[in-house]
This record gives C-alpha cells, sequence and structure tokens, in this order.
C-alpha cells in the first residue's frame, strides 16, 4: 500500500512562538465580541475605531482524518476587556472523546476547563508545564501576566471545534482582575444548554 501523506518539517521559533510553514490565524476583538463577559466595555473599545489583536495561532493542520495529529501556537497578547483578562475563544471539540495536549512556552496563564455540565477545572500555565486535556473537556486560555503567553498544542486532526456552545452559554468561570489580584470567579451569563 502507498503512502499518500509525506512526512513533514517545520521549524519552531522558541523564542518567538512562531511556527513555519503554517497557517496563521488572527483573532481580534471583534471577533470574540461575544465571548467577553463585559459587553459595554468590548462595545466601547470597538466604537472608539480599536479593535486589538487578543491573539495568533500558528497552525500545521493535517487530513481531518483519523490517525493524523494537528498542531502549532498560540501567541495570546496581555490585555483586559473591562476586568478580564485577553483569553481564546474556547472550545469543546465536536468529537467528544478527542483529547489535546498543552506545552507552555513563554508567559503566565490560566487554562480553564469545563464538562458540557459546567464541572470545572483551572490550571496554571507558564513555560515548561504541559497540560493534558482529556476527552469531554471544552478549554480557554488565559493571559494573566504582563508578557505574551505562548503554548504549543496537539490534537487529533479529525476532532472539530465547537465554538458555537461556548458562545452561547459561555464558560461557568471567569478571569479577572479585582484589587490588584488575579481571582476566578462565576459567570453570571452562564447558562447550561437545554
Amino acid at each position: 500500500m502507498e503512502i499518500a501523506l509525506k512526512p513533514k518539517h517545520v521549524s519552531l521559533d522558541l523564542g518567538k512562538g512562531v511556527l513555519l510553514p503554517s497557517t496563521l490565524t488572527k483573532r481580534k476583538l471583534k471577533d470574540l465580541d461575544s465571548f467577553f463577559a463585559d459587553t459595554q466595555a468590548t462595545e466601547t473599545i470597538l466604537n472608539s475605531g480599536q479593535d486589538p489583536i487578543i491573539y495568533e495561532v500558528y497552525e500545521c493542520l493535517q487530513p481531518q482524518e483519523l490517525g493524523h495529529l494537528n498542531f502549532g501556537t498560540t501567541i495570546l497578547y496581555p490585555g483586559r476587556i473591562g476586568d478580564e483578562f485577553y483569553m481564546t475563544k474556547g472550545h469543546f471539540h465536536a468529537k467528544e472523546a478527542s483529547s489535546e495536549v498543552y506545552l507552555g512556552l513563554a508567559g503566565k496563564g490560566l487554562i480553564l476547563l469545563q464538562s458540557r455540565t459546567g464541572n470545572s477545572e483551572c490550571l496554571e500555565m507558564s513555560k515548561g508545564d504541559v497540560i493534558y486535556v482529556p476527552p469531554g473537556w471544552g478549554h480557554r486560555t488565559v493571559n494573566v501576566g504582563a508578557e505574551k503567553l505562548v503554548f504549543f498544542f496537539m490534537y487529533q486532526a479529525d476532532a472539530g471545534h465547537d465554538y458555537e456552545s461556548v458562545q452561547e452559554q459561555g464558560f461557568s468561570k471567569l478571569v479577572v482582575e479585582r484589587r490588584g489580584r488575579v481571582e476566578v470567579v462565576d459567570n453570571p451569563r452562564f447558562a447550561i444548554k437545554t
């Protein structure tokens, strides 16, 4: 049997977090406007003509078939919308039996994990930390530091992404700055999808 896909070589700049060659996706505030809890702060920023980059993803995509792995890096910038720290959209995998691995390369952050019923975990992530996201857990990364949060990720290529559930119901927890400290608090807008 002839193998159709040939091995690949990509280069990871550990200092910058850039993976080349790869597909680059930039997520700006407008792409996440309904994901942040403080809709008024989001609207104020966007109405002022600003649309800051929240994060960038450099991804090496494979065929969406069983046995392949997608991998890449995310660069999550420092900042806040209102008192909520910059974060990724967050997602569940469309194929619930899929898992994911993260490796912290730079910066300081948290990863929020949650089940479909709202059970949640919050883990720290910084340089050298490896996070395993088991099947069935939604996940979102949050930059709680003053520098870029950079991490490497890898997941099954056929896993798919379910961003819609997160957009509709939110995550059960928010990561905010209160009195100069990082706090994980309940999300008042969180609703379990029925």
